[in-house]
């Protein structure tokens, strides 16, 4: 059994106005945050793409340098990924590039490793939970000895990225739990877990 869950364009602009500004924590230097991006685009076969300017203080040897940023631009890379027993639809920032405005040259070059590292320390972070969401369960009639539970919910699937939308195409499967049991058979004989992730281009 599959469902496909469809997230619009118009979705991910919302979801992007929680998610931001975005903190970005500097090591030794504390954090900038990237304001709410001006622009937010859906990239097919890579992710969504955000664009916007900022400003911010770097500390260089205890002088506070300020800086100013024309644009900035991250791409977020969704995929599938495993926490715990389930799967999230995680979305991964990738840093694509830094318009600094009158920065030296080395300094650029230092703000923008350090930016790097601070994104992809957020690897893993911004993520759907979406399993809680799409997982349900049904008590067994009181007639059924032992007791137990029914329950529905993904097992895996694929995540594809249109000029559109972003679509998670996920495999459901049903298994059924008695009392007492420490596993969850499935009754289609196994759980398959397949993964497919995105990478920017």
């Amino acid at each position: 059994m599959r469902l496909c869950a469809i997230l619009t364009l118009d979705d991910l602009v919302s979801a992007v106005d929680e998610l931001t500004p975005l903190a970005v924590t500097l090591r030794r230097r504390g954090e900038i945050r990237l304001g709410r991006p001006s622009t937010v685009e859906l990239v097919a076969g890579a992710g969504l793409r955000i664009r916007g300017d900022a400003r911010f203080t770097w500390d260089a040897g205890g002088l506070a340098i300020p800086v100013s940023l024309r644009s900035w631009q991250v791409l977020l890379v969704p995929s599938l990924a495993a926490r715990g027993h389930g799967h999230v639809l995680a979305f991964d920032p990738v840093l694509q590039s830094l318009d600094f405005k009158s920065v030296p040259m080395f300094l650029a070059a230092r703000i923008r490793a350090a930016i790097n590292d601070g994104l992809a320390a957020q690897k893993g972070r911004l993520a759907w939970d979406f399993e809680k969401r799409l997982s349900f369960v049904w008590p067994l009639p009181a007639a059924v000895v032992p007791g137990g539970e029914l329950r529905l919910g993904p097992s895996g699937g694929q995540v594809t990225v249109s000029e559109n939308d972003v679509r998670l195409t996920l495999d459901l499967q049903l298994h059924i739990r008695r009392e007492g049991d420490s596993a969850i058979p499935s009754i289609e004989g196994g759980t398959s877990q397949r993964t497919r992730s995105v990478s920017p281009p």
